[in-house]
């Protein structure tokens, strides 16, 4: 490639927010010289790698944006631990077609059984089908809906909290 028409290839790049495409383009370039590759095959190659990384950004800024506690993703979930758990039901939810019906999940259990973590993990994987989440604690809720009530921002933080797909509510209650 000419070094005039790479410079102008570069500044259009640039032009059009293509960042991760310029960022690889002389590897790109590099590669399709050595496997005599056609201008589609480069193209492709490129335009994948620029998919590939704002759907990255996506889903960092999404799992960012839910304020989990800790990054627990399903994966990490000891099943063991938890003789009485339906699999097949977690797998289901995972799939995260309660999210589509409208439907509530609630986790019932003692401290330490793993409720927080399946929370988490259905909020990481409804991250990853690109449904916006959002991660609170009961009392967190609680002191955000007082505080807006106070300042009248109420109804705006209520249209934000709209805007989320996935709610995960994590009530602590102690019942004797």
């Amino acid at each position: 490639m000419k070094a005039t028409t790479e410079m102008v290839l570069t500044d259009n790049l640039k032009s059009l927010n293509l960042s991760h495409m310029l960022r690889h383009l002389e590897a790109q370039l590099r590669q399709a010289r050595e496997q005599g590759a056609d201008y589609g095959e480069f193209l492709l190659s490129l335009t994948d790698i620029e998919l590939q990384m704002r759907g990255e950004n996506r889903l960092k800024r999404r799992l960012r944006e839910a304020k989990f506690p800790l990054l627990k993703p399903l994966e990490m979930f000891d099943q063991h631990a938890a003789p009485g758990l339906d699999r097949r039901l977690l797998h289901k939810l995972a799939s995260g077609e309660y999210i589509s019906q409208h439907r509530n999940v609630i986790f019932l259990g003692k401290s330490g059984t793993g409720k927080t973590h399946l929370a988490t993990g259905l909020g990481v994987e409804a991250c990853r089908q690109g449904i916006s989440t959002r991660f609170v604690t009961g009392c967190g809720l609680a002191n955000e809906l007082l505080e807006a009530n106070q300042d009248h921002t109420l109804r705006r933080m209520i249209h934000r909290y709209a805007r989320y797909g996935l709610h995960i509510t994590r009530f602590m209650l102690s019942i004797h």
